[in-house]
Order: structure tokens, then C-alpha cells, then sequence
């Protein structure tokens, strides 16, 4: 026991001092490509490799992807977009001050008789910080306010968006960590990446995330269910990918691919901007974000319609005693039919002009968004086939494999096809990559497809 004891203590020293090699900056010594070999038990959420008949040096976890980790993988893949939105809000705040102080430094130095700067600056000095640099702190106050909580409403939002598309409740996702890449597992969904397409791993208080090249995608791993040894094993082999190590090794994907059928149709194609922008409009476009829309804008006619006479019933409340309530209401009644449904019907005219206005808004905001997205990576050559029971679309060291059981649904966008999967993204596929004959093979296929009954296993029917 002793000895069994000792033998698996300087295993766990030998892989620590791999790590660390690994690590090293000295730029002179190359790491051994099989140092990941496990000849010791595995720790909770890993399989043995040599148990499953996998190679030396895989390392593969179970873990479940919920709605958490989503939202988390979203605010890394998009940090900087996030971050560009939240400073916009500083940017358009500091010209609405510039324009007011100007306004109000125009109005001082008038007021001022233009009697020289003392003079000028006797006026402005109170002036700003009385009533005319009210308007100042009306608009400073919200914006300083949303900017603070902008993060929190965009995880709202992001929360939204996935529980109105579904993807809120958690899956089982196996991945499988290899010298030569990784391939992660989900229901009816397979992805594999050479190392090529491994940006890195980077670990968060909550996340264990790996970023890829090229790719609008970042897997999450909840460190809640990863131990300490499995943490130091992925962020090594992140490293190996990245120094290259690996890169000898390209039977990941031909391993992966399954050669025992005939391909139905190829095709080949290249996204460019009008093809993103035509995904992040079909986004903006979902019902669940046309009823929020709805509803805001019903809201806003309800609130200016109803926050002027709520303003002056406030301020009768603070001092009702002052005008009796018999003198008050008529006095309203007056002001309500005569006053404020001028400015209301003002707010309502405005509020329509900016209804009629945001479908155009709203593709010109998709459209510059994905010509900002189109220079963050590289447009790589997708190559999809379709066979009897999956959809495979790969590019130069990446592969996703869509099942024919994880089929949900196909929609018509224009010269664009939106395949939709169960518990998956959307596949975003452009009509000029198929002619008419493989438009036509495609469709009869997924018609088949629709008929989930025919994917089930015998055991299910």
C-alpha cells in the first residue's frame, strides 16, 4: 500500500513538473508531445482513457451546460462589443453636456452685458448651478445610472433571449480534450476542433473558458464541476496547442468523420457581411423580441400620457391644505383637457415617428454590427454536406456534425435558409451555395427529417 501510495504521488509530481515545464518561458526546450499520458486514476467528471479505448493523452469531462454558463460564454465572445455599447452611452453624454454648456455659457455671457470674462463668469458660475443647469443633471443623472447597471441589463437581456429560444434548460456536453484538439459532444450536435482553431483557455472566478480562432464561439466549462487536477491538465493542454506541439497531428477531424456513406450533396461557400447581417436580423426579429417591442412601445404611450397629471397630483399631495381638494380637481380637469394633451399628443406624435423609423434603425444597426463582426475574423471556406441522417458543415480545422434527430425546423429568410436545432445555435445557410438541383436534394431531405419518429431508436418507439 505503501509502495502503490508512493508510485501515484510521484506521478502527480511528474505531471506538475510537466505543467511547469510547459510553462516556461525559456523558449529554448520543447516539451515531449505525449507528456499528457495518465497512467494513474482519473479524478471525478473524467474517464479513463485506455478504459474507453482512447488514446494516450485524452482527457475527456462530462459536464452539463445550463443557462448560466451560456450567458457567460456570450459575455466573453462578445466582451468588447459589450464594452464599445457601454461607452457609447459615456461619449453621447459628454456632447449633450458640451451642447447645454454652451447653450447656457451663451445665455450667461448676454446676461452678462459682455462686460469681460469676471463679469462672464460672475453669471455663468450660478447660472449652472441653478435652474439652467438643470437640464444638465435631468440628463447626466439617467445616463450615469444606465451606464452603471448597463451590465446587469445585458445579462437580462442575453437571459431573455436564450429562455425565449428555449435554451435555458441545462444538457449533458462530453468534451474530449486531445493532443490533437477537441471535440465536444451535445445532443444531436457534435463539434471538433483541430488545435489550429484553440485560441487559448482563460479561467474566470465562475468559468473555465475556451477560446477559439476565427470562431464566434467560446466553450464553458463551470469550474464547479472540475477539480484542480483537471483545471491544470486543460490550461496545459491549451498551452501545448498553442506552442504548437500538436501540430503534427491532423487526424483528428478524418478520425471524427464518418466514411460509411455517400455524401448526398457538397457545397462550398464563404459568409461576407450581408450573410451576418441577415443572422443578427433574424435574431432581432424573433417573437419573443417583437413582444418585448410591442410592449415597450404600448408602455411609453401610457407613460407620457398619464406622467404629466400624476406629476401635479403628486405635488398637490405634498400640501393638499393649500388648495382644497373641491378647488383642486376642476382646476385638473381644466388643465388635463386644455394643457396637457397638447404636450401629450406632441410625446405620441414623436413616439410614432420612432415606431415608423425602427425597422430601418433596426437594419442599419444590424448591418454596421456585422460589418464589425466580419473584421473580427477570418473568413474561412465552409464546406457543407448532407447526408441521409446529418448535416455537416466544416471549415479548415473545425467540423460541426448536426444530427438528423436534432431537427427542428427550417425557416426561408430571403436568399438565406435558417436551419434550426433543438437545444443548438442555428445554421445560417446562404441559397447562392446550393443550385437548383441541390436546393432540391436538400429539401427532400429535411422534409424526411420533419418526421422525428423515423430517428428514434428502435428502444424509444
Amino acid at each position: 500500500m505503501d509502495s502503490d501510495n508512493r508510485e501515484q504521488g510521484s506521478r502527480q509530481y511528474h505531471f506538475i513538473e510537466n505543467a511547469k515545464f510547459l510553462f516556461d518561458d525559456d523558449g529554448g526546450r520543447m516539451a515531449e508531445r505525449g507528456f499528457f499520458r495518465d497512467e494513474g486514476r482519473t479524478s471525478r467528471g473524467m474517464m479513463e482513457s485506455n478504459a474507453t479505448g482512447e488514446r494516450d493523452g485524452t482527457l475527456t469531462i462530462e459536464a452539463p451546460i445550463d443557462l448560466q454558463d451560456r450567458i457567460a460564454a456570450a459575455l466573453f465572445t462578445y466582451s468588447d462589443l459589450f464594452a464599445a455599447g457601454r461607452r457609447c452611452l459615456l461619449h453621447l453624454l459628454a456632447w449633450v453636456v458640451i451642447v447645454l454648456l454652451l447653450v447656457i455659457s451663451f445665455s450667461s455671457w448676454q446676461e452678462s452685458g459682455r462686460q469681460g470674462i469676471g463679469a462672464f463668469a460672475s453669471r455663468f458660475i450660478p447660472d449652472l448651478f441653478g435652474l439652467d443647469g438643470l437640464p444638465i443633471l435631468i440628463v447626466a443623472l439617467p445616463v450615469l445610472l444606465f451606464y452603471a447597471i448597463h451590465p446587469a441589463i445585458v445579462r437580462n437581456r442575453l437571459r431573455r433571449w436564450y429562455r425565449d429560444e428555449r435554451f435555458d434548460q441545462p444538457v449533458d456536453a462530453t468534451y474530449r480534450f486531445e493532443p490533437g484538439g477537441l471535440a465536444v459532444t451535445l445532443p444531436g450536435r457534435k463539434t471538433v476542433l483541430a488545435c489550429s482553431r484553440i485560441k487559448g483557455v482563460v479561467r474566470t472566478p465562475t468559468h473555465l473558458l475556451v477560446s477559439l480562432k476565427d470562431i464566434e464561439d467560446v466553450f464553458a466549462l463551470p469550474l464547479r464541476v472540475l477539480s484542480d487536477e483537471q483545471v491544470a491538465r486543460i490550461e496545459a493542454w491549451a498551452a501545448s496547442c498553442h506552442a504548437g506541439l500538436a501540430a503534427a497531428d491532423h487526424g483528428l477531424l478524418e478520425r471524427e468523420a464518418r466514411s460509411d456513406q455517400q455524401s448526398l450533396l457538397t457545397s462550398r461557400f464563404q459568409f461576407n457581411e450581408t450573410d451576418r447581417a441577415v443572422a443578427i436580423g433574424w435574431q432581432m426579429e424573433r417573437p419573443g423580441m417583437r413582444r418585448r417591442r410591442r410592449r415597450g412601445f404600448i408602455l411609453a404611450f401610457l407613460v407620457t400620457a398619464f406622467i404629466v397629471p400624476l406629476i401635479f397630483g403628486f405635488l398637490w399631495l405634498l400640501d393638499p391644505a393649500r388648495v382644497p381638494f373641491r378647488y383642486a380637481f376642476p382646476l385638473f380637469i381644466e388643465l388635463s383637457t386644455g394643457f396637457f394633451w397638447r404636450y401629450v399628443l406632441g410625446v405620441w406624435a414623436i413616439i410614432t415617428i420612432i415606431i415608423l423609423l425602427h425597422p430601418w434603425s433596426r437594419r442599419r444597426q444590424g448591418y454596421q454590427l456585422a460589418q464589425r463582426m466580419h473584421k473580427r475574423v477570418q473568413a474561412h471556406e465552409y464546406k457543407v454536406q448532407l447526408y441521409e441522417d446529418r448535416l455537416e458543415v466544416c471549415q479548415d480545422g473545425w467540423c460541426n456534425h448536426f444530427e438528423a434527430i436534432g431537427f427542428e425546423g427550417i425557416e426561408r429568410q430571403g436568399e438565406h435558409l435558417i436551419v434550426l436545432w433543438e437545444k443548438s445555435e442555428p445554421l445560417i445557410l446562404p441559397l447562392r451555395a446550393l443550385d437548383l438541383d441541390k436546393l432540391a436534394i436538400f429539401e427532400r431531405t429535411v422534409d424526411r427529417w420533419g418526421d422525428k419518429e423515423d430517428h428514434r431508436p428502435e428502444a424509444e418507439a
